[in-house]
């Protein structure tokens, strides 16, 4: 017997020595699998690791992996594990001959599939214990009936008393390393929205006073020269039909430009008759005075996935787009623009090609436009590319893509306190 104690006390300063220097609990313990199998011969080895709360659990693998390698990413309720009763502390050990009859391991939810698909019959389970309490599991199995008794549950639980404060210690680590990633990535967003308002804020003001400039410059102008002409045929006591004609034709072009005006403060087509209409109706209405002339097609496979997003959420997109399109007539000389509105279960993708000139590097801190398209995306959580369609045709893609899954109230919704406020479109 006290060979025998020597040899364990050897192997478990081996164990010890094998999870020196790791700093990833996946990493220590499969380095500490391969020591432990010289004490308890396995084929398969894995440890299941609780929640500071216990309510879902992790886990690692040694050896070949199963299913049950996706809990280390994406841990599951506690309850569904096949030992929970060992991390529960109902039962201080679980020993089977033929873990595929015996029932402990099967109940209505249980993961069980992988003892079946890897046909793990021998198995021990042990309790990892730190800090007063249970932490996890360590579960050891072999593909034959019958190789482990319960003096190998003894040497198992003194493998797993000696992992365990090592193997809780990481785990610390890791959730300490990832809480503090996530509070960096939340200031880092809310440093975001304050820089992406204060640029919308100042682009919405050069807007109105460009906008200010064109009623000033253009309808104010014709308004007041229509003005002049009715002071005139009023002196005059009489008006010819033609004359008439003139003012009507006037006037009519006055209510375009403000026509014009007020949808770009607020897409009414938008609101009325979705993402597609509403894009289509801008697209045209920007090629519609191009010399040359320029092609256009739209193209929608959503479905109409668009409009199923949040108001702020949709307007964001449409503007973005918009400016796109805006951007390509005013500075590409493109001979065609295509619009794609496409969608998968899980995002949704506007994409908007042209074969002009080519926008080179896009730098996504610029002011302008392109600065404001980025902002926009920012803000709503959407991903933006800009860059070429293609080698061979040149030309400029913009691509927009933002996941369908529900989301809560937007940022940008902070910022929009009135529909006008998001007419923001400026050139490259």
């Amino acid at each position: 017997m006290p060979e025998v104690s020597l040899v364990l006390i050897d192997r478990l300063l081996a164990i010890s020595r094998a999870l020196a220097g790791h700093i990833d609990p996946g990493t220590a313990f499969r380095a500490t699998a391969i020591e432990i199998g010289t004490l308890i011969p396995h084929d398969h080895m894995d440890l299941a690791v609780l929640s500071h709360d216990g309510r879902r659990h992790a886990c690692y693998e040694a050896g070949f992996h199963t299913s049950w390698s996706e809990l280390a990413q994406h841990p599951l309720p506690t309850e569904v594990s096949p030992i929970r009763s060992v991390l529960w502390g109902e039962v201080p050990y679980l020993l089977a001959d033929d873990a595929l009859r015996d029932q402990r391991f099967h109940f209505a939810t249980a993961i069980d599939g992988p003892i079946f698909a890897a046909r793990l019959r021998s198995r021990i389970v042990v309790p990892l214990r730190a800090r007063g309490g249970i932490i996890g599991a360590l579960n050891i199995s072999r593909h034959e009936a019958g190789c482990y008794t319960l003096a190998d549950v003894a040497v198992a639980q003194q493998c797993a008393d000696l992992i365990a404060p090592y193997i809780f210690a990481l785990i610390q680590t890791e959730e300490a390393r990832r809480a503090m990633l996530a509070e960096s990535e939340a200031r880092n967003r809310v440093e975001l929205l304050r820089v992406g308002a204060s640029q919308l804020t100042e682009g919405m003001e050069r807007e109105r006073r460009r906008m200010a400039m064109d009623l000033h410059d253009q309808t104010l102008a014709d308004l007041a020269r229509i003005a002049r002409q009715l002071s005139a045929l009023r002196g005059q006591g009489v008006a010819r039909a033609a004359q008439l004609a003139d003012l009507e034709q006037e006037v009519a072009g006055c209510l375009t430009e403000l026509r014009h005006i007020v949808d770009d403060m607020r897409p009414s087509v938008l609101e009325l008759f979705g993402l597609r209409d509403a894009v289509e109706a801008h697209l045209n209405r920007s090629v519609a005075r191009a010399k040359p002339p320029i092609a256009v097609r739209i193209a929608d496979t959503s479905d109409g996935g668009a409009d199923s997003l949040p108001e702020p959420v949709r307007t964001a997109l449409y503007r973005i787009v918009q400016e796109a399109i805006n951007n390509a007539v005013r500075h590409a000389a493109p001979r065609r623009i295509d619009v794609l509105l496409a969608s998968t279960a899980s995002a949704l993708r506007v994409i908007v090609t042209d074969d002009g000139q080519g926008c080179g590097t896009v730098d996504p801190a610029a002011h302008g436009g392109i600065g404001h398209m980025h902002t926009r995306a920012a803000l709503i959580g959407a991903r933006l590319r800009i860059g070429q369609a293609g080698r061979k045709t040149g030309g400029t893609r913009v691509v927009v893509e933002i996941d369908r899954r529900p989301l809560r109230e937007p940022p940008l919704a902070a910022t929009a306190t009135a529909p006008g406020q998001l007419a923001v479109s400026e050139a490259m």
